[in-house]
């Protein structure tokens, strides 16, 4: 058997995605979330973890792509709304970030985390994997050594080295833009900190092609190893005209809900199981 973390992103963003996932906490389908302190109803939503806090990790997705920032430094150095994806990512690589904005967003949104969860986060990532970028992951482990190394906190690592080898799979393109955009720098500066991180990364789809995510989660499972992470995005059906993937969001949770989940966990000899040193 080899345990894998079954972490939900997004956890926050919406009420329909927060209470999807608190359903499959409750019922051990999920082993960990991951949360968006910068949402307007966070604070709200972060009271429904109260009663799974010792039963799942519960840990921060910090965001940099979507809605508006926490921080007066940001606002002051980038505006009242973040960037999307594509503009934060050439900022990052042309160096037109404010470092000092950057950090200080990052304290904020854990600062709000706290305020919500009443302690430290059990591991960080980054929405849309912004933590990995140039520039920000120098200024997310600096935060990372400046106050989360004392608990133990664990960090996402979406490096995949097998991307690679499977170009006939699902989303080859969009797996290899993610492993292209600093994992395998920010593995190597994980390792060489000692920083806690999981094992192996899966997760990374088409969301256009939901329907078929049952076939495409039994590749995630045979694809991660003992300590490895899976990425999902559950939610209820909702007609929230700023999520993106709303359509998707169903068609895991069905999943996740379903006899089949199970069954494919079984058969392919995983345990899902909260992060372990």
């Amino acid at each position: 058997m080899k345990s894998i973390i079954l972490c939900a992103d997004d956890y926050g963003q919406n009420a329909a995605i927060s209470q999807a996932i608190i359903t499959l906490l409750k019922k051990k389908k999920l082993s960990a979330t991951s949360c968006m302190a910068t949402m307007p109803h966070w604070l709200a939503q972060a009271g429904w973890l109260a009663p799974l806090k010792d039963q799942a990790d519960i840990g921060v997705h910090f965001n940099l792509t979507q809605g508006n920032p926490l921080s007066s430094e940001w606002k002051a150095a980038h505006g009242t709304t973040f960037p999307s994806l594509s503009v934060l990512l050439r900022q990052c690589y042309w160096r037109q970030l404010n470092k000092a904005a950057i950090l200080a967003e990052l304290h904020a949104q854990l600062d709000q985390f706290i305020v919500g969860v009443g302690r430290m986060p059990d591991f960080i990532d980054g929405h849309q994997h912004v933590h990995q970028f140039p520039v920000i992951r120098d200024l997310f482990l600096t935060l990372y050594h400046e106050r989360l190394r004392p608990n133990a906190c664990y960090v996402r690592c979406v490096y995949d080295p097998m991307t690679w080898l499977r170009v006939t799979e699902e989303a080859y393109i969009k797996r290899s833009v993610i492993q292209l955009c600093g994992a395998s720098t920010f593995k190597r500066q994980l390792m060489r900190r000692n920083i806690p991180h999981n094992s192996s990364f899966s997760g990374i789809y088409h969301f256009a092609h939901a329907a078929n995510y049952a076939k495409l989660f039994l590749r995630f499972l045979q694809h991660s190893v003992e300590g490895g992470l899976i990425m999902c995005h559950p939610g209820l059906a909702s007609t929230q005209e700023s999520d993106e993937i709303a359509d998707s969001r169903p068609q895991e949770y069905q999943y996740f809900e379903s006899e089949q989940f199970l069954m494919d966990c079984h058969q392919n000899q995983v345990i899902i199981s909260r992060f372990a040193c």
